[in-house]
């Protein structure tokens, strides 16, 4: 178990390729998440939450996940499946 009655998602691991994230590129004060589907999505950096879940519902191993936050559509979070894979996907590059 988790601590601090720890929230229950949904099942991070089923989710399309509209959540799942190939690539994420920091560039200046903003993060490009680009998704399975194409999509790349734009994040201030303060509105993007880094977060992991290794339990049974978790992403599978090495396809994080990117998920709402906040009430506007502009915050986000990125799931792993563990916090190693953080420094594996995460790119400083301008475009």
């Amino acid at each position: 178990g988790g601590m601090m009655g720890s929230q229950r998602f949904e099942d991070l691991g089923k989710l399309g390729p509209s959540q799942q994230v190939t690539a994420i590129r920091y560039c200046k004060d903003s993060y490009f998440v680009t998704l399975a589907s194409g999509e790349t999505l734009p994040f201030w950096e303060f509105n993007l939450r880094f977060k992991t879940d290794a339990g049974p519902h978790g992403p599978a191993p090495g396809k994080p996940v990117v998920v709402g936050a906040g009430m506007r559509g502009d915050r986000g979070a990125i799931v792993f499946s563990q916090p190693d894979e953080m420094s594996k996907f995460i790119r400083t590059r301008c475009e």
